[in-house]
């Protein structure tokens, strides 16, 4: 019997810093998850930590589509959205499927994050807060 194992992991459209319509790529610091803002460690660690509890989150709320799992469909949907000023998130889209629906689960679960009024730190660019475009790359894998 096939096991269930799907792993997440943060990524970033890095290719360039480029400011389009008010939202950046890449900025001085990057939006963070919640969960470890009131934490005395730097900045490089409550990155660390903020990925963890993203990462908690997705394993938590994610399913193997059942569709995915009997026909043995396996890997990595990309999901982009924006962290905008106030923390929100908005305009989830799926950027890359693997069909079955682990597209529409994937997205599921990041539209999730709006639904339980989850606010992320906002990203910051010259000590102004900003929008930032966000990718999230989440592995599907049967083993």
């Amino acid at each position: 019997m096939k096991t269930l194992f799907f792993t997440a992991a943060m990524s970033l459209l890095l290719s360039f810093t480029v400011k389009s319509q008010d939202t950046y790529k890449v900025v001085d610091v990057m939006p963070r998850f919640p969960g470890c803002e009131k934490l005395d460690i730097p900045d490089e660690q409550k990155k660390q930590c903020a990925d963890q509890k993203m990462l908690e989150f997705i394993y938590k709320n994610i399913k193997y589509p059942t569709l995915a799992r009997q026909n043995g469909v396996e890997g990595t949907v990309v999901i982009s959205f924006i962290v905008e000023k106030n923390g929100k998130i908005s305009e989830e889209t799926i950027v890359r499927d693997i069909g079955a629906g682990c597209g529409l689960e994937s997205l599921r679960v990041v539209k999730l994050m709006k639904k339980k009024k989850i606010k992320w730190t906002p990203g910051m660019q010259e000590g102004q807060r900003v929008r930032v475009h966000f990718m999230i790359p989440i592995k599907f894998a049967l083993t």
